[in-house]
């Protein structure tokens, strides 16, 4: 039990959060409204379509974010310590899970108050487990080819 607590519940609490940050309460007019203030303080005449623009833009890039670091812990669960340098399976299960959290969020937003699901935020979700699984993989190739050791790769 304990090794499962170690490892699967920073996924648990991690999508968690995901689920909780698609409620209505987080929905675009309340990053708009952020994002307009600190706009605002550095750039005084920012237009209204920038503002949109750049809105889009940052909830993009934290659909990217969220899962991304989703990407890394659901990794980390799979390989749960092990001492192989990378498994087929785990790269399948992680972009399983990542892909199948994404569209149960998105599911979710469609019955969230001021919130609408989107195909394409599922896309821009995987994206963010890929990047993740690249950047391991990255980081793996690395360690074999320099012979450092990799044990430190999300313990």
């Amino acid at each position: 039990m304990r090794t499962f607590l170690r490892y699967w519940l920073p996924v648990v609490l991690w999508a968690g959060l995901i689920a909780l940050l698609s409620t209505g309460e987080f929905n675009s007019n309340l990053t708009l409204r952020v994002l307009r203030a600190v706009a605002t303080f550095f750039v005084p005449e920012v237009s209204a379509a920038t503002l949109l623009h750049l809105n889009a833009v940052v909830r993009k890039l934290a659909h990217v974010t969220e899962y991304f670091i989703l990407g890394l812990l659901v990794w980390r669960a799979l390989r749960r310590g092990a001492a192989e340098a990378w498994r087929v399976r785990w790269v399948l299960g992680t972009l399983a899970v990542g892909m199948l959290w994404a569209a149960a969020d998105e599911t979710h937003q469609l019955f969230a108050r001021g919130r609408r699901g989107s195909l394409g935020d599922v896309g821009f979700d995987t994206l963010g487990v890929l990047l993740a699984l690249l950047l391991l993989y990255a980081w793996r190739r690395r360690a074999a080819k320099t012979g450092a050791p990799d044990s430190g790769v999300l313990e």
